[in-house]
């Protein structure tokens, strides 16, 4: 037998294991020693934000999925500048990511929910997957990048 599928065994038979006292105990956390705010063997409650942390925070909406489009212009050339249009893309505090490959360019720009622009890294020629990254998920567009 290898050793391989013996840790592999073992790590599930510990998981397993993790997973029946998660089950049996129903997540109920003992107090710590010197806690005064909850009683030893009662569930400790997670503290939260203030209600004007929340307030302030970005509201993005994760069920809009972001697509891309259309890339302008195709072919691209390192140093040139391209516009992302799609859907979805969210407000400017939702907009996370622009990376080709996984290069980030040197500047990206959100523009508005179905626009953002970006300066094409130094990469070489062929085809290259342009990702733009919200707080919704991720879109990918293969661009073609030339040699300079």
């Amino acid at each position: 037998m290898h050793y391989g599928l013996i840790l592999e065994r073992t790590v599930f038979c510990l998981s397993l294991t993790g997973l029946i006292a998660i089950l049996i105990y129903g997540g109920v956390v003992e107090a710590k020693s010197g806690e005064t705010n909850a009683q030893k063997g009662s569930p400790v409650k997670p503290t939260t934000a203030p209600p004007s942390a929340v307030a302030q925070g970005p509201v993005c909406d994760i069920s809009a999925h972001p697509k891309i489009t259309k890339v302008t212009p195709d072919p691209v050339k390192p140093g040139q500048r391209i516009v992302i249009k799609g859907t979805n893309f969210g407000t400017r505090d939702c907009f996370k990511d622009v990376t080709f490959k996984s290069v980030h360019p040197k500047e990206f720009k959100y523009m508005n929910d179905s626009t953002a622009e970006a300066t094409v890294p130094e990469l070489k020629p062929g085809l290259v997957p342009v990702h733009i990254l919200t707080a919704a998920g991720s879109s990918q567009f293969t661009l073609q990048v030339l040699g300079k």
